[in-house]
């Protein structure tokens, strides 16, 4: 009984050692983020979409932690990019992916913002790349991709083909039990989603399980109850603070 009693001692404090360990590496990357809030950012828009990005909340729901190696899809100008170079911290890489119809978009605007954001070097451990979802130079090498809002537009542009193109690109990319954290616009049955910007969770999710992920969590860490889901998400009151959805998803062992 005794050696039962030592036993059970050392596992509790094997258990409370690891869970302090976590706490400060948590703190770490929230000191690390909080740092890049408080700085001259990369792009004048950054800050009107920090309050209803929550980066520091979302990072730590997700699981992000230091030294990860992270694939951003459709980075855009570069404004999650940069969250994620904080969070992964100097000993991690975050690719930031844009396809090439990104080039055109807006005259390509989204292209020209992200180079800017990484001129004179400034987030050196995030590597820009231009390449199609199906072309995806990965292969089980990345701990973590990340697709924030973009999944609506891909669905409801080209249907669930090409949703499923990238899915499976992001589930080749990542290492066995790696991590997809997705997010979007939450949108409802019977509205026209494609005018709204808007999609389904549920259309969300079971993209995701017939791309072969296994669903871990759902978070509403960015719900906005104000929002019900019939208004394009560019309107004046709801631009950076819709009703969202954090899906947390991982690719099986």
């Amino acid at each position: 009984m005794k050696k039962l009693f030592i036993a059970l001692t050392i596992t509790f404090l094997s258990l409370s050692a690891f869970n302090g360990i976590a706490a400060d590496d948590d703190a770490a990357m929230a000191a690390r983020i909080n740092q890049l809030l408080q700085s001259v950012r990369g792009n004048p828009y950054d800050v009107l979409k920090d309050a209803g990005r929550k980066p520091v909340e979302t990072s730590q729901f997700f699981g992000i932690k230091a030294g990860m190696t992270v694939l951003e899809m459709t980075a855009g100008s570069g404004y999650n990019a940069e969250i994620l170079s904080a969070a992964v911290g100097p000993d991690g890489v975050v690719y930031a992916h844009n396809y090439h119809s990104v080039l055109r978009l807006i005259n390509g605007a989204h292209h020209q913002a992200m180079l800017a954001r990484l001129q004179k070097h400034r987030l050196p451990n995030v590597r820009y790349m231009i390449v199609d979802a199906e072309d995806m130079p990965f292969d089980s090498d990345i701990d973590m991709a990340f697709w924030g809002f973009n999944l609506h537009d891909i669905y409801n542009e080209s249907g669930e083909e090409s949703a499923l193109v990238f899915l499976t690109g992001i589930e080749r990319a990542l290492k066995p039990g790696g991590v997809l954290a997705i997010s979007d616009h939450v949108g409802e049955a019977g509205n026209d989603n494609a005018e709204l910007h808007r999609i389904e969770p549920e259309i969300m999710m079971d993209l995701l399980k017939k791309a072969g992920f296994t669903i871990e969590a759902t978070s509403d860490l960015l719900a906005n109850p104000k929002d019900d889901h019939t208004r394009s998400i560019y309107g004046d009151d709801l631009r950076y603070m819709t009703d969202r959805i954090l899906i947390r998803a991982r690719k099986p062992h």
